[in-house]
């Protein structure tokens, strides 16, 4: 069994600021921040389950109110260091509602990953928030820690493993393939780091 605390994507900033523009995109340019952040976990989950990957690299904490996005959730809540960069393009609009004040494109996004987007949102267009809080805690990755969540005393929110999320999807064969993927990363942020 793999060190699970070493199997952890990057955060790609750039690519998650994209698929939350397509989402937006997709809604007129506007979605209260509880449905984008349900749709960014869904499409990460769906991607990883299809390639062994994910679009956003994100790190995934169970909540009450569901599976959640880390990075994205502190970039829309103005508690991460790139939140500035993130509202340039993706602003707070009251309301608990986020709104798209400027395009940032889809470059970084492969084929699927759009097409994942696609997907999602058509299924989902008809959905709020809830409706999708509602639907991700029938998940079991979120399921595992659903009793700790909502016992007085204990913690608020735990994270979610890679393995977590394969398990509940029921494709703890891909592991290899994102161990894979996770090394394949590394090498190249490190390659990077010393050219």
């Amino acid at each position: 069994m793999a060190d699970m605390s070493s199997l952890a994507f990057h955060f790609r900033f750039d690519k998650a600021l994209q698929a939350a523009g397509m989402f937006l995109q997709l809604n007129g340019g506007r979605m209260e921040y509880l449905k984008l952040l349900k749709l960014l976990y869904l499409a990460d989950r769906e991607c990883l389950a299809i390639e062994g990957d994910t679009i956003t690299g994100d790190s995934v904490r169970a909540m009450r109110k569901g599976p959640v996005l880390f990075t994205v959730y502190n970039l829309i809540k103005d508690r991460d260091s790139q939140s500035p960069r993130w509202h340039r393009y993706i602003k707070n609009g009251g309301n608990h509602s986020v709104y798209i004040a400027e395009s940032p494109g889809t470059l970084d996004l492969y084929r699927l990953e759009k097409d994942i987007i696609k997907r999602l949102d058509v299924q989902h267009k008809d959905k709020d928030g809830f409706d999708l809080v509602a639907l991700t805690h029938t998940f079991p990755e979120w399921k595992k820690y659903e009793v700790r969540l909502n016992t007085p005393g204990q913690r608020k929110s735990c994270w979610i493993s890679i393995e977590d999320i394969l398990e509940g999807l029921e494709k703890k064969y891909l592991l290899e393939q994102v161990q894979g993927s996770v090394s394949a990363e590394r090498f190249h942020r490190n390659l990077h780091h010393y050219q």
